[in-house]
C-alpha cells in the first residue's frame, strides 16, 4: 500500500489539522498525574523552535537533540526537521560518561548546533568546553514571537531528505550513523500500519509506549506511529516502568489501551515484579497486539507471560513478534491465531552445526520462536557468510535484507557502507543488507538464533563487545588493554552479561575483589548494566587465532565448560 505521506512534516502538518485533540498523553512519574500535548500543539510549538534553528543554520545541517526524559524532545525533533536539519539525537549525559565518546559522535556527524533543555545545560559543560559548537535551549526556542507565526511554512523536505542519524548503541569508538530519510521512516510506518490493518478494534483505543524518546524507534512508538494510525499515545518515561513495571500494565489497563510492546525482558519483569495482588486489578482485555523485538525472544518467557495473565484477559494471540535493526525492517508476525506465539523445537547439536533438525524431546529440544513471514516488498535471504551463496530452508546462515524498508548507508563512511548495504549474492543478486544476525528460514518463516559477529543484546541494549572490553579495561591499572572477552550467557531466561579479563603478572596477588568490583562500576556506570561475572585470567590465557586475534566465541565454550569458569571471578 502506498504511503499516505510523503513526509513525516506534512504528517504533522496534516494530522494538526484534523482536531484539537489528538495526541499524546505523558505521566511523568508513571501514573496519575498527566501532561497533554496534541499534535496541534505540537505543530505550533515545532514552528516557534523551526524559526529559531532557521537562524542560526541552513538546511541540511546536523542538530545534536540532548534531553532527558519527557515529551520536550518531540517537539525539537519536529522543530529541527520543520527547519530542514537533520536529527542526531543522543542519551541523556551519565555519571562518569567520557566526554572522548560524545565528542567523537558529535565529531562524526558534524553537528552544526545542539539543542538541548536549561535543566541538562550544566551536564554538558564539559563537552561545551573543548566544542565550538553554539547551543539553544527548548525554553528559549519556545519564547519565539508569534507575529506571522500561522503564514510561516515549514523547509519542503522531500521522501528522500536527511530526517535523522541514528546512532546505534554499538562501537562508539568509532560511531556510524544510519541514514534515515523522511522516505524511508514514513515507508516503516506504513509497513507497521499494513501488518495491523486487519485488526478491526485497533484503532479504537490509544497506544502505550515506555521506550526511550531519545532513540528514533522509541519516537517512532511513542509519537509516528500513533500519529501515522492517528491515534492517540500514553506515553511513559523509561524510568518508571523499569522501577515498576506493573505501571506499564496499569496504564494498558486503565486506557484501555488496544496496542503496546516492548523487549522480551519486559515481559519477563512483568512475571517476576508483579505480585499476584496487582495483577487481579487489571483488565487487559483492550490489548490486542503486544509487538516484541530488540532482543531474544524466548517461548518460556511469553508462555509465562500468557498464562499469568489470561486470567484478567489477556490473549495469545496478541503476541507480535517483529524481526528488524537500526539498519531495515523486515518481519512482523501480526496473525491472530490463539496458539502463538509459533515455535520450532530444534535439535541443539545440529543446530551447532548449521543444521535445523526437529528435535523428539521436549526436554532436549531448543525452543525458537518465530519472526513470521517477510514483510510484503521485503527480501530476507539466509546467506553462507564466507561464500555469500543463498542457503536453503533449514540451514543457518546469515540474515541478509533486501527492499525499500532498508536505510541508505551510514553517514560519511562510502566503504562500510558498501560493505553492509550494498552486498552481492555470489549469483550477483542484490543489494542487500548484511544483518550480521544468525538465523534460518522454516516453511517460509524467519526464526533467529544469533549474532554472527560480536555484537551483544542485553536487557534489551544493542552493545559491541569490543565496547565492553574497552571500558572494562579502563577500570583498574592490574587489567592488560586490548587482553579481554565479553560474552553474554542465559541465566533464568535472560541473556547476562561476562566479562573475562587478562591481568598484569605483577598484579597476580593483587586483591581480586578490588579489581572486579572496580570493574562491575565502570560498566555500570557507562552501560547502566549489571555483570553477572567478572572473570580474571592470567596474562596471554585468552583464546587466541594464530595472528592473534582474541575469540569470543570459544572464550565463552570454555567458560560454560568450566564448573568454576576460573579460579578468580
Amino acid at each position: 500500500m502506498k504511503p499516505l505521506y510523503p513526509t513525516l512534516t506534512t504528517m504533522l502538518q496534516d494530522r494538526a489539522g484534523n482536531g484539537p485533540h489528538r495526541g499524546l498523553t505523558y505521566l511523568p512519574q508513571g501514573e496519575g498525574l498527566e501532561r497533554h500535548l496534541s499534535f496541534a500543539e505540537l505543530n505550533r510549538q515545532a514552528r516557534h523552535v523551526a524559526r529559531q534553528l532557521m537562524a542560526r543554520s541552513c538546511p541540511g545541517d546536523r542538530v545534536a537533540l540532548l534531553f532527558g526524559e519527557g515529551p520536550d524532545i518531540v517537539v525539537a525533533f519536529f522543530g529541527a526537521l520543520y527547519a530542514g536539519l537533520v536529527t542526531v539525537p543522543l542519551p541523556p549525559p551519565q555519571p562518569n560518561q567520557p566526554v572522548e565518546e560524545i565528542h567523537a559522535l558529535l565529531a562524526d556527524a558534524q553537528a552544526g548546533i545542539l539543542l538541548t533543555t536549561t535543566t541538562l545545560l550544566p551536564s554538558v559543560g564539559s563537552w561545551l568546553d573543548k566544542l565550538s559548537l553554539p547551543v539553544i535551549t527548548i525554553e528559549t526556542a519556545l519564547q519565539d514571537s508569534a507575529d506571522q507565526l500561522d503564514s510561516w511554512s515549514p523547509f519542503p523536505a522531500q521522501p528522500e531528505t536527511l530526517a535523522s542519524l541514528l546512532y546505534t548503541s554499538g562501537s562508539t569508538r568509532k560511531p556510524r550513523g544510519v541514514m534515515l530519510s523522511h522516505g524511508h521512516l514514513i515507508r516503516r510506518l506504513a509497513a507497521l500500519a499494513d501488518a495491523v490493518s486487519d485488526l478491526e478494534y485497533l484503532t479504537d483505543g490509544p497506544t502505550v509506549s515506555w521506550m526511550p524518546l531519545y532513540h528514533i524507534w522509541g519516537l517512532g512508538a511513542a509519537v509516528l506511529q500513533p500519529m501515522y494510525l492517528n491515534i492517540d499515545a500514553i506515553v511513559l518515561p523509561t524510568s518508571t516502568v523499569i522501577e515498576r513495571p506493573v505501571r506499564w500494565l496499569r496504564a494498558i489497563s486503565r486506557y484501555r489501551a488496544t496496542s503496546s510492546g516492548g523487549p522480551n525482558f519486559a515481559f519477563q519483569a512483568c512475571v517476576d515484579a508483579v505480585s499476584v495482588e496487582e495483577a487481579r486489578t487489571l483488565d487487559l482485555r483492550c490489548w490486542q497486539i503486544a509487538p516484541l523485538g530488540a532482543e531474544t525472544i524466548r517461548l518460556e518467557t511469553l508462555d509465562q507471560f500468557a498464562t499469568r495473565y489470561e486470567a484478567v484477559g489477556f490473549q495469545r494471540r496478541a503476541f507480535a513478534i517483529t524481526y528488524g535493526l537500526s539498519e531495515g525492517m523486515a518481519t512482523v508476525d501480526a496473525r491472530q491465531t490463539p496458539d502463538k506465539p509459533v515455535y520450532v523445537r530444534v535439535d541443539p547439536t545440529a543446530l551447532e552445526e548449521g543444521r535445523v533438525v526437529n528435535s523428539s524431546s521436549a526436554q532436549a529440544g531448543q525452543a525458537i520462536v518465530s519472526c513470521g513471514l517477510p514483510i510484503p516488498g521485503q527480501q530476507v535471504k539466509i546467506v553462507d557468510p564466507e561464500q555469500k551463496s543463498e542457503l536453503e530452508e533449514d540451514r543457518v546462515g546469515e540474515i541478509w535484507l533486501g527492499g525499500s524498508l532498508v536505510a541508505d548507508g551510514y553517514w560519511n563512511q562510502a566503504e562500510q557502507t558498501e560493505e553492509v548495504f550494498h552486498a552481492q549474492l555470489s549469483s550477483g543478486q542484490g543489494p542487500f543488507l548484511r544483518t550480521g544476525d544468525l538465523g534460518f528460514i522454516h516453511q517460509g518463516e524467519l526464526y533467529v538464533t544469533g549474532r554472527l559477529k560480536d555484537m551483544l543484546i542485553i536487557h534489551g541494549k544493542n552493545l559491541y563487545a569490543v565496547d565492553l572490553e574497552h571500558t572494562a579495561e579502563q577500570a583498574h591499572p592490574a587489567l592488560v588493554p586490548t587482553a579481554s572477552i565479553a560474552f553474554s550467557v542465559q541465566v533464568a531466561l535472560e541473556e547476562q552479561l561476562v566479562l573475562v579479563l587478562e591481568i598484569r603478572p605483577e598484579y597476580e596477588t593483587a586483591n581480586v575483589a578490588e579489581i572486579t568490583a572496580a570493574v562491575r562500576r565502570r560498566i555500570g556506570d557507562r552501560f547502566q548494566l549489571p555483570v553477572h561475572a567478572v572473570v580474571l585470567v592470567e596474562s596471554g590465557s585468552l583464546p587466541r587465532t594464530q595472528t592473534g586475534k582474541l575469540q569470543r566465541q570459544r572464550g565463552r565454550e570454555l567458560y560454560l565448560s568450566s564448573s568454576e569458569a576460573s579460579p578468580r571471578t
